[in-house]
């Protein structure tokens, strides 16, 4: 009778060890994640659409709008692990002043001026280039800057201005969420 009585409470005990060890497991997992289930929340209480800078944008899935809350700045966040060194956002802020062109044409030849110079005086630095994004009330200019040391992409930015539009969109991360940052700054509207 004793010995089942000691059996007993080792089964308890390790019963009691697992559970620990997966609750343990499972809120580890919950911090490291967290980002996606907000993504998702916001999601379901905002629909696909942000606005900002007074215009509507789609964002995908794991993409939310924040408010930072300083000069009018508004950060679209993407979801990603927490441990992840580029966290994927675009900053949406007011230019500076004499910064915003007056035309397609100013906003193209600044594009071109900056990538020009930059890649005029880079030794083996990152690359530049220029990439237009077609959006319903506008047409962005985007200076692209990657660095990719021996063929590896590290790091992207885009910074995009429009034509009197008093924002600038920068993205700043790695560039496997480039295409993504494309798609959500052409479906501006």
């Amino acid at each position: 009778m004793l010995n089942k009585i000691a059996g007993q409470a080792k089964q308890r005990k390790l019963l009691v060890a697992g559970v620990v060890a997966l609750s343990l497991i499972i809120g580890l997992l919950c911090i490291e994640y967290e980002r996606y289930a907000y993504a998702v929340a916001w999601h379901c209480v905002h629909g696909n659409y942000a606005k900002i800078a007074g215009h509507r944008v789609r964002l995908p899935l794991l993409w939310w709008k924040e408010d930072a809350h300083a000069y009018d700045t508004t950060l679209l966040v993407r979801a990603c692990p927490a441990n992840t060194y580029l966290k994927p956002e675009i900053v949406v802020s007011p230019t500076i002043s004499g910064e915003m062109g007056d035309t397609n044409q100013e906003e193209l030849k600044s594009a071109q001026t900056v990538i020009s110079l930059k890649n005029h005086n880079s030794i083996a630095g990152p690359s530049l280039s220029l990439v237009t994004l077609t959006s319903r009330p506008f047409t962005l200019y985007c200076v692209k800057e990657e660095a990719a040391p021996y063929g590896i992409a590290l790091y992207a930015n885009l910074s995009c201005h429009a034509a009197n539009v008093p924002y600038s969109f920068t993205y700043d991360g790695h560039p496997m969420h480039e295409k993504d940052v494309e798609l959500i700054l052409s479906t501006i509207e």
